[in-house]
């Protein structure tokens, strides 16, 4: 399934805006644009280190479990893949035994939805799929 789609991004998961604008300048990425995603109460910040690379989703909570990942500290929190139809790919994951986290997909922080393996199918890996519009 996975050999189709391609990383959209990947997301980290910080503790403050000042992290964030830390993380950024060390690995020299350029903010594309960000958005607040309510269900999950964080802001999301993507950013690149350049045109045509993919993406880096700073994720910075502000409440709700994302603020206790990793004990509070944060880190790799998930990877993302694009896909062309999210509802397809829910499909396949309950075909699969797997469950998704959201009963159904999510508008995202950008011009996109998206949803999450339940990490319980991934033995613990936060697998999300993006579906741009």
């Amino acid at each position: 399934m996975f050999d189709k789609y391609k990383i959209h991004h990947v997301g980290i998961v910080v503790p403050d805006f000042e992290e964030a604008d830390t993380l950024m300048a060390t690995m020299g990425l350029t903010e594309d644009y960000r958005g607040f995603v309510e269900p999950w109460s964080c802001w999301c910040i993507f950013a690149t280190p350049g045109e045509g690379s993919s993406a880096i989703e700073i994720v910075v909570p502000t409440g709700g479990s994302l603020a206790r990942f990793n004990k509070g500290g944060g880190g790799v929190h998930h990877f993302a893949f694009e896909v062309e139809d999210i509802a397809e790919v829910t499909r396949w994951a309950e075909s699969q035994g797997m469950r998704m986290i959201e009963p159904q997909a999510i508008k995202g922080a950008g011009d996109f939805l998206c949803n999450f393996l339940s990490p319980a199918s991934t033995r613990g890996i936060q697998i999300e799929f993006v579906q741009p519009y």
